[in-house]
């Protein structure tokens, strides 16, 4: 059959040929391992310290063209194949732990007693309880931190030799980790994390990956550095700032930038008062935040986090040491942002009491306050301040050795306004944050009225000095001096009453303040009312008597 096809098409020139031959005799140096000599170096110890056999002297020799084995050139490079070099397993180990956390061995035994230098082997599962984490560290000096609710298995833990190449590959089952990747010392280290949706790879990063949603979605957040991430056969290189969602069976999304971080309030540091709530300006497209907190700087490991619609945080009750707490945004997709990281210090303890008497804002009338508050579980005495203004500059009194919880105010006698609070004092003579401040009012008690009662036409006048412009009277008019059978009893702002005169009648009157607030003085002396005389029983005994004398 007749080639259809044009000869020159078909041939190939022996230039190509050659510049072909040319490059398949290159070297591969993605499989190469460069070693810089240093002094003291020879190729017999180096074989034997990093090769898997110490018989590929010769190779390693021809290969590099050493003249002089035995006393290398300093600063001079060695090409050596990655599959000349030695490769031998290597645990990861767990550096800190908090909470339920278990370790599944490959032979289907746990372990739950972890503590820091507990090893994990090829094969291993670790998984986190609620409000639980745990950093590990890997042989290159890669850290990562498992956090609540999640499993990852060690799928390949091995190193090369003593090269400080070192490959590690994890997959994350399920749940969130945080992680950051030693820079890549050579062609061999590696360090990968597989989820049920995608592939990460990376040499020298901080990145967070988290499988969600029965392992349907993977997201990957990159903090530092690039990450190189796979899905269905599609690969994206993720940036420093950027993070992707990757769905089973589907490639990345593309590059989305994560949400900035909070700009959280100031802190004021110590933190002296329990239930101290953090405040951040509210980011832009984030439905929700996390929030977390940790005893190290790094935040390796947690000891609380929450997810908060609202941007703000109450936080929890801690011992007196330094803390780190790390916010950021999450978006719509789940993607969290960029994190904010606030050093607090808590200085909470010994705890102060809770004040319970005199209620708070209370009106004493001349009698002494009695205090009291509760028990403190980390006090053995107490110190109470009693002062006229709420920033206790002006203290009346305060004493610091009061072992009772209630103290008798018999020697403030002055009216005014009084704040009060009470701090525990531990057995170690340490000074705990002071009470909530409390206040009561003392009024002097109102003086006794005292009324006069003059007629006035037909009526009669009773008056009594006047009081202050708030202050009210009370007045009641009685037929008897014990006020049982009460013929008036009005209130009036007017230091005067007028009622009418009553023949035949003897009655009784008595006045007293009513302040404000509600509070009632003491009565005044009663005033006794004669009737005034009645001088029509006169008029019969004179007519009769008149008639008597006409007679």
């Amino acid at each position: 059959m007749e080639n259809p096809l044009p000869p020159r098409l078909i041939t190939i020139h022996p230039w190509i040929i050659a510049i072909l031959l040319a490059l398949l005799a290159l070297p591969v140096y993605a499989s190469e391992w460069i070693y810089t000599v240093v002094e003291g170096d020879n190729l017999w110890d180096f074989s034997e310290k990093h090769l898997d056999s110490v018989l590929r002297f010769d190779q390693l020799r021809k290969l590099n063209n050493v003249k002089n084995p035995r006393r290398m050139q300093p600063g001079s490079r060695l090409r050596v194949p990655m599959k000349w070099i030695r490769s031998n397993a290597v645990p990861a180990r767990i550096a800190a732990v908090k909470g339920q956390v278990q370790l599944v061995r490959s032979d289907s035994t746990k372990q739950s007693a972890l503590s820091s230098g507990s090893l994990i082997r090829l094969g291993d599962r670790i998984k986190t309880g609620s409000n639980s984490s745990v950093a590990i560290e890997f042989a290159d000096g890669t850290a990562l931190t498992l956090h609540s609710y999640s499993e990852i298995r060690f799928d390949h833990l091995s190193a090369h030799g003593k090269t400080g190449m070192v490959d590690s590959r994890l997959h994350l089952i399920d749940g969130r980790l945080q992680t950051r990747v030693r820079p890549a010392v050579g062609p061999g280290s590696r360090f990968e994390i597989h989820t049920p949706s995608a592939i990460t790879a990376v040499r020298g990063t901080a990145y967070r990956t988290a499988v969600i949603m029965n392992g349907d979605y993977s997201h990957v957040e990159v903090l530092e550095g690039k990450v190189q991430v796979a899905g269905a056969d599609n690969r994206k290189l993720i940036h420093a700032g950027f993070g992707t969602r990757i769905a089973k069976g589907e490639a990345p999304t593309p590059p989305r930038k994560l949400l900035p971080a909070p700009n959280l309030k100031q802190v004021a540091e110590p933190i002296r008062q329990l239930n101290w709530q953090l405040n951040w300006e509210p980011i832009k497209d984030a439905i929700n935040y996390r929030v977390e907190i940790s005893a190290d700087q790094e935040l390796d490991v947690l000891i609380g986090e929450e997810v908060t619609p609202h941007p703000r945080f109450t936080l929890p009750d801690l011992s007196d040491e330094r803390y780190w707490v790390r916010i950021r945004g999450i978006d719509s997709d789940g993607l969290e942002g960029k994190s904010v990281v606030q050093s607090i210090l808590f200085d909470t303890q010994p705890q102060p009491p809770i004040s319970l008497n005199p209620p708070v804002d209370s009106v004493l009338r001349a009698n002494a306050a009695e205090l009291q508050w509760t028990a403190s579980a980390d006090a053995e005495r107490y110190m109470l301040e009693i002062a006229t203004d709420p920033a206790f500059e002006n203290t009346v009194l305060k004493l610091a050795d009061i072992d009772t919880t209630h103290y008798q105010t018999t020697g403030i006698t002055e009216p005014a306004t009084y704040y009060w609070r009470v701090t525990s004092i531990a057995a170690n003579n340490e000074l705990g944050p002071a009470g909530v401040v409390r206040s009561w009012q003392l009024k002097a008690v109102p003086d006794a009225v005292d009324s006069t009662v003059l007629a006035k036409d037909d009526l009669l006048v009773a008056s009594w000095r006047q009081g202050s412009p708030e202050q009210k009277y009370q007045v009641q008019l009685a037929h008897e001096p014990e006020f049982k059978d009460i013929e008036l009893d009005e209130v009036t702002v007017e230091p005067e009453i007028s009622f009418e005169q009553r023949f035949g009648q003897v009655r009784y009157l008595r006045v007293r303040i009513i302040e404000a607030d509600g509070y009632q003085g003491p009565w005044g002396s009663v005033q006794r009312i004669d009737p005034p005389p009645d001088n029509g029983i006169w008029i019969v005994p004179t007519i009769f008597a008149l008639g008597v004398f006409l007679l």
